[in-house]
């Protein structure tokens, strides 16, 4: 409650001015307009603005901002730094179970080194097919099955799983072929033979982390989260396979997950 209070002649108080010299009488009206300059505040006090925890500093904040300015773009990009940066470290991790185990033949071949092409391979499949798709799919999910309760979630997870699932691993393989220069006549056996497999272990891992990604994790930052979960699953695929073949390992390592 804010109360004005009247400014009053302090000579209006003493009802004349006769009594008083003309050096006091402007003294009197200074000090009475310096004291009524302020409103009275009465039963509340003044408030520090609310922090905006948009405008606090750092990466995370950073790349919310981003989310919300331009979330299509972000989420591209980041799909495809995370897809190049999960191949990198799948590289250097088989590499290195090699030379353990002895595999590595000259000492050249013990000395990592990143096959480029491999990865900008991953880092454009991330940032055109995975990024676009996967942003697109996730929020026409969340337009489809509102909500987060445990039955919406789990509605979303089967979605998923049985509709998308069986079409994005296909598409990404023979994207994938396509790019290391395979011909166009060998996808489809490829396919026929890896996909039931690769589609059994994909659920294996994203049904539980989809029902985390749709039950927890906004919308935002679902597109992420699925990119994380890919890395790990990457990463761990490379060292558990530890296939020589770098082609053979790169698609059987991709296949099996969702990026």
């Amino acid at each position: 409650m804010v109360l004005q209070a009247r400014t009053v002649d302090p000579l209006v108080r003493f009802g004349s001015t006769r009594h008083f010299s003309t050096k006091r009488i402007r003294r009197l009206r200074a000090a009475s307009k310096s004291t009524n300059a302020e409103p009275t505040r009465v039963g509340t006090c003044a408030q520090a603005p609310a922090a905006n925890p948009m405008s606090a500093s750092g990466p995370l904040a950073w790349y919310s901002r981003k989310l919300e300015t331009h979330p299509f773009t972000t989420k591209c990009l980041t799909s495809g730094v995370i897809a190049g940066s999960g191949d990198a470290l799948c590289q250097y991790l088989v590499h290195q179970n090699e030379a353990d185990f002895g595999e590595a033949g000259s000492l050249e071949e013990r000395y990592f080194r990143l096959d480029r092409h491999r990865t900008g391979r991953f880092v454009i499949l991330g940032a055109f097919l995975v990024g676009p798709v996967v942003h697109l799919w996730y929020g026409r999910l969340a337009t489809l099955v509102p909500g987060s309760s445990a039955r919406q979630v789990m509605t979303r997870t089967f979605l998923d799983q049985a509709c998308f699932a069986p079409l994005f691993l296909p598409t990404f393989m023979t994207n994938l072929m396509l790019l290391e220069g395979r011909p166009f006549a060998e996808v489809p056996g490829k396919i026929e033979r890896d996909l039931p497999g690769a589609l059994v272990t994909n659920w294996f891992l994203w049904i539980p982390a989809q029902m985390v990604n749709f039950g927890f994790v906004p919308l935002k930052y679902q597109v992420l989260f699925s990119n994380m979960t890919g890395f790990i699953w990457n990463t761990y695929l490379s060292w558990k396979t530890q296939d020589s073949d770098s082609g053979k390992a790169e698609v059987e390592t991709v296949a099996e997950s969702r990026m």
